[in-house]
Protein backbone atom coordinates (compact mmCIF):
# COMPACT_ATOMS: atom_id res chain seq x y z
CA UNK A 1 0.00 0.00 0.00
CA UNK A 2 1.96 2.94 -1.52
CA UNK A 3 1.86 6.53 -0.92
CA UNK A 4 1.12 6.85 -4.82
CA UNK A 5 -1.69 4.23 -4.79
CA UNK A 6 -3.54 6.29 -1.97
CA UNK A 7 -3.04 9.71 -3.39
CA UNK A 8 -4.25 7.75 -7.01
CA UNK A 9 -7.51 6.45 -5.12
CA UNK A 10 -8.02 9.93 -3.01
CA UNK A 11 -7.77 11.76 -6.17
CA UNK A 12 -10.52 9.56 -7.86
CA UNK A 13 -12.96 9.71 -5.08
CA UNK A 14 -12.21 13.62 -4.93
CA UNK A 15 -13.23 13.58 -8.81
CA UNK A 16 -16.16 11.64 -8.27
CA UNK A 17 -17.49 14.04 -5.42
CA UNK A 18 -16.62 10.98 -2.67
CA UNK A 19 -16.16 11.75 0.72
CA UNK A 20 -14.92 8.65 2.29
CA UNK A 21 -13.59 7.25 5.84
CA UNK A 22 -10.44 6.77 6.57
CA UNK A 23 -11.16 2.93 6.98
CA UNK A 24 -13.25 2.77 3.74
CA UNK A 25 -10.46 4.23 2.01
CA UNK A 26 -8.50 1.60 3.43
CA UNK A 27 -10.85 -1.09 2.48
CA UNK A 28 -10.45 0.00 -1.51
CA UNK A 29 -6.63 0.14 -0.87
CA UNK A 30 -7.05 -3.69 0.02
CA UNK A 31 -9.51 -4.54 -3.02
CA UNK A 32 -6.66 -2.41 -5.16
CA UNK A 33 -4.02 -4.50 -3.61
CA UNK A 34 -5.69 -8.20 -4.47
CA UNK A 35 -5.83 -7.15 -7.90
CA UNK A 36 -2.22 -5.92 -7.89
CA UNK A 37 -0.61 -6.62 -11.71
CA UNK A 38 -3.59 -8.77 -12.41
CA UNK A 39 -4.98 -8.06 -16.47
CA UNK A 40 -8.09 -9.40 -15.84
CA UNK A 41 -9.34 -6.18 -14.98
CA UNK A 42 -8.19 -2.94 -16.09
CA UNK A 43 -9.07 -0.91 -13.50
CA UNK A 44 -10.62 -1.96 -10.18
CA UNK A 45 -10.97 0.86 -8.75
CA UNK A 46 -12.91 2.50 -11.27
CA UNK A 47 -15.33 -0.29 -10.92
CA UNK A 48 -15.53 -0.35 -7.79
CA UNK A 49 -16.05 3.50 -7.33
CA UNK A 50 -18.48 3.41 -10.22
CA UNK A 51 -20.32 0.58 -8.16
CA UNK A 52 -20.40 2.60 -5.24
CA UNK A 53 -21.87 5.74 -6.78
CA UNK A 54 -25.12 3.61 -6.53
CA UNK A 55 -24.94 3.38 -3.08
CA UNK A 56 -26.69 6.07 -0.52
CA UNK A 57 -23.87 5.56 2.48
CA UNK A 58 -20.20 5.20 1.20
CA UNK A 59 -18.45 3.75 4.30
CA UNK A 60 -16.35 0.58 4.64
CA UNK A 61 -19.40 -1.73 4.98
CA UNK A 62 -20.74 -0.97 1.91
CA UNK A 63 -17.14 -0.52 0.19
CA UNK A 64 -16.63 -4.23 1.54
CA UNK A 65 -19.63 -5.77 0.03
CA UNK A 66 -18.93 -4.46 -3.38
CA UNK A 67 -15.60 -5.48 -2.79
CA UNK A 68 -16.57 -9.12 -2.31
CA UNK A 69 -19.14 -8.92 -5.22
CA UNK A 70 -16.79 -7.71 -7.66
CA UNK A 71 -14.30 -10.49 -6.11
CA UNK A 72 -16.75 -13.11 -6.22
CA UNK A 73 -17.85 -12.27 -9.96
CA UNK A 74 -14.01 -12.68 -10.92
CA UNK A 75 -13.45 -15.49 -9.53
CA UNK A 76 -16.79 -16.91 -10.83
CA UNK A 77 -15.10 -16.46 -14.38
CA UNK A 78 -11.94 -18.07 -13.34
CA UNK A 79 -13.31 -20.56 -12.17
CA UNK A 80 -13.75 -24.17 -14.22
CA UNK A 81 -16.57 -26.57 -14.21
CA UNK A 82 -15.03 -29.97 -12.29
CA UNK A 83 -15.61 -32.51 -14.42
CA UNK A 84 -18.72 -33.91 -12.45
CA UNK A 85 -20.89 -33.08 -15.59
CA UNK A 86 -22.25 -30.07 -14.00
CA UNK A 87 -21.26 -26.79 -16.35
CA UNK A 88 -23.21 -24.38 -14.27
CA UNK A 89 -21.08 -22.42 -11.65
CA UNK A 90 -22.65 -21.15 -9.18
CA UNK A 91 -21.94 -17.48 -6.90
CA UNK A 92 -23.59 -15.12 -4.51
CA UNK A 93 -24.27 -13.11 -7.53
CA UNK A 94 -23.30 -14.45 -11.23
CA UNK A 95 -24.23 -17.30 -13.06
CA UNK A 96 -22.42 -18.36 -15.46
CA UNK A 97 -23.71 -21.47 -17.68
CA UNK A 98 -22.45 -23.11 -20.62
CA UNK A 99 -24.08 -22.24 -24.09
CA UNK A 100 -24.30 -25.53 -25.35
CA UNK A 101 -26.54 -26.29 -22.39
CA UNK A 102 -29.21 -23.92 -22.42
CA UNK A 103 -32.37 -26.18 -23.24
CA UNK A 104 -33.84 -24.36 -26.39
CA UNK A 105 -37.52 -24.04 -26.35
CA UNK A 106 -39.67 -23.76 -29.21
CA UNK A 107 -43.24 -22.23 -29.68
CA UNK A 108 -46.36 -23.77 -30.32
CA UNK A 109 -49.35 -21.59 -31.62
CA UNK A 110 -52.01 -23.74 -31.19
CA UNK A 111 -51.36 -24.86 -27.70
CA UNK A 112 -50.13 -21.32 -26.89
CA UNK A 113 -47.35 -23.56 -24.68
CA UNK A 114 -43.24 -23.35 -24.90
CA UNK A 115 -42.29 -27.16 -25.26
CA UNK A 116 -38.48 -28.13 -24.89
CA UNK A 117 -37.40 -28.94 -28.07
CA UNK A 118 -35.01 -32.41 -28.03
CA UNK A 119 -33.61 -32.46 -31.88
CA UNK A 120 -31.07 -30.68 -33.45
CA UNK A 121 -31.23 -27.10 -34.24
CA UNK A 122 -29.91 -25.89 -37.51
CA UNK A 123 -27.14 -23.42 -37.41
CA UNK A 124 -27.94 -21.09 -40.17
CA UNK A 125 -32.00 -20.96 -40.24
CA UNK A 126 -34.55 -21.68 -42.98
CA UNK A 127 -34.85 -20.18 -46.24
CA UNK A 128 -38.32 -18.97 -45.68
CA UNK A 129 -37.67 -17.44 -41.96
CA UNK A 130 -34.78 -15.56 -43.74
CA UNK A 131 -37.29 -14.28 -46.48
CA UNK A 132 -39.32 -13.24 -44.32
CA UNK A 133 -37.00 -11.11 -41.93
CA UNK A 134 -35.24 -9.58 -45.12
CA UNK A 135 -38.78 -8.69 -46.78
CA UNK A 136 -39.52 -6.84 -43.25
CA UNK A 137 -36.28 -5.33 -42.58
CA UNK A 138 -36.93 -3.89 -46.22
CA UNK A 139 -40.43 -2.24 -45.60
CA UNK A 140 -38.99 -0.88 -42.68
CA UNK A 141 -36.39 0.86 -44.48
CA UNK A 142 -38.50 2.04 -47.24
CA UNK A 143 -41.10 3.51 -45.04
CA UNK A 144 -38.47 5.55 -42.97
CA UNK A 145 -36.81 6.76 -46.33
CA UNK A 146 -40.46 7.76 -47.65
CA UNK A 147 -41.00 9.44 -44.32
CA UNK A 148 -37.64 11.77 -43.88
CA UNK A 149 -37.99 15.14 -45.43
CA UNK A 150 -34.37 14.79 -46.96
CA UNK A 151 -36.12 12.85 -49.61
CA UNK A 152 -38.95 14.21 -51.98
CA UNK A 153 -42.28 12.38 -51.85
CA UNK A 154 -42.42 13.00 -55.51
CA UNK A 155 -39.47 11.35 -57.26
CA UNK A 156 -37.22 14.11 -59.58
CA UNK A 157 -38.23 14.32 -62.69
CA UNK A 158 -36.13 16.37 -65.37
CA UNK A 159 -37.40 18.27 -68.29
CA UNK A 160 -35.86 19.94 -70.50
CA UNK A 161 -36.22 23.49 -68.63
CA UNK A 162 -33.42 23.46 -66.46
CA UNK A 163 -34.59 26.68 -64.36
CA UNK A 164 -37.46 24.27 -62.68
CA UNK A 165 -34.96 21.51 -61.52
CA UNK A 166 -33.04 24.02 -59.69
CA UNK A 167 -36.17 25.87 -58.44
CA UNK A 168 -37.26 22.40 -57.39
CA UNK A 169 -33.66 21.47 -55.62
CA UNK A 170 -33.30 24.65 -53.95
CA UNK A 171 -37.23 24.34 -52.97
CA UNK A 172 -36.72 20.89 -51.52
CA UNK A 173 -33.37 21.10 -49.77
Amino acid sequence: MSSSTRKMVLKKCKIRGYTLELDAIGEILSFESEFYNDSALDNPVDILLDLLATQPIKDKETVHRIATRILGADAAINETPDGDGDDVIRTSDLLIIDASKVPKFRYDPIKKVFYKHTGSLPIHGDAFSKAALYKDRFLLLSQMLSRHKVFPNQPLILTCQISDAVRYLQFSL
